[in-house]
């Protein structure tokens, strides 16, 4: 059980890293970029989350929610640098 929560929050980061691509101009780099962009933003985010010894949202809400923000932010961040069509 301890290895499973976590894989199944990165799988998680994934899924908002592959939400937040469909904001975006959606290209294959972009798409895998963003899936890979958000397990490891997951991962983050609960680093950052257990660093700082934030309680907000109870055990599982606020790891999920470390985990959501954290994916969006990579995500996000992975999108504008590299998800763009060259001209």
């Amino acid at each position: 059980m301890r290895l499973i929560i976590p894989a199944v929050i990165v799988v998680l980061g994934m899924l908002t890293g592959v939400l937040i691509c469909q904001f975006f101009k959606e290209t294959a780099i972009g798409f895998k970029l963003s899936v890979l962009a958000g397990g490891l933003g997951a991962f983050a985010g609960l680093l950052v989350r257990d660093a700082m010894d934030i309680d907000f949202g109870g055990d599982l809400g606020g790891a999920v929610l470390a985990a959501i923000l954290g994916a969006a932010v990579f995500s996000a961040v992975t999108n504008v640098l590299f998800g763009r069509e060259k001209p």
